[in-house]
């Protein structure tokens, strides 16, 4: 389905993160049933590094404006380093702190994106895109984790069984999302009018002559 539909790079790197994802989460399943707790912390503290890596180049890849592209690059840097300090200094299993600031981050680039569609006038409905799709699916998967996660490292396991279904839930929609993204086909031309195009109303020309 994929290569039939959209061959776009932020395509690519969406499909890229679910194949990564899908991989990590059955070797961190394999991990837990060993017990070993160190390799499950540096494979989920890589996971948070790599996940907010290819989502802002998807967004990079997205917005137009010069300063916000340059805000992207410029706190990447910043995020890695407190990324690296966390994981040396961090004494729980999870980096809550450095995945809170991902989110962060994620959600305000993911306004970036918007701010910058409010600022450009389009002669299509903004959801007639697969970047509007992609985008959502980043943001709603963002802020739906955001409270979860900067609370986790005051959970107990109990609590954290509880309302771990919160980060099911939101994976599972960002995944729907990313799907709906994929099938969809490649965004038409600027200057594209669907209100103008016979073709786009009908499956045939409709002929005027009477």
């Amino acid at each position: 389905m994929f290569s039939t539909r959209n061959k776009a790079r932020d395509i690519r790197v969406i499909l890229f993160y679910t194949i990564y994802t899908f991989a990590n989460d059955n070797l961190l399943r394999l991990l837990k049933g060993s017990g070993n707790d160190d390799a499950i912390f540096i494979f989920l503290s890589l996971f948070t590094i790599v996940e907010y890596l290819l989502f802002s180049y998807a967004l990079y890849l997205n917005i137009r404006k010069p300063l916000f592209k340059k805000i992207i690059i410029y706190a990447t840097p910043l995020f890695l380093a407190f990324s690296c300090y966390q994981f040396l200094n961090s004494s729980s299993n999870i980096d809550a702190l450095t995945i809170t600031l991902e989110n962060l981050l994620l959600i305000i680039f993911c306004l970036f994106y918007f701010f910058d569609e409010l600022g450009e006038p389009q002669a299509t409905f903004i959801y007639s895109s697969y970047k509007f799709w992609m985008l959502v699916a980043i943001l709603v998967y963002s802020t739906g984790t955001f409270f979860f996660f900067m609370q986790s490292d005051s959970l107990s396991n109990e609590q954290w069984a509880k309302w771990s279904i919160i980060n099911y839930l939101c994976t599972t929609l960002k995944n729907i999302l990313f799907s709906v993204a994929v099938l969809m086909r490649k965004d038409e031309p600027k200057d594209h009018d669907p209100w103008n195009t016979q073709e786009s109303l009908f499956e045939k020309p409709f002929n005027t002559a009477l």
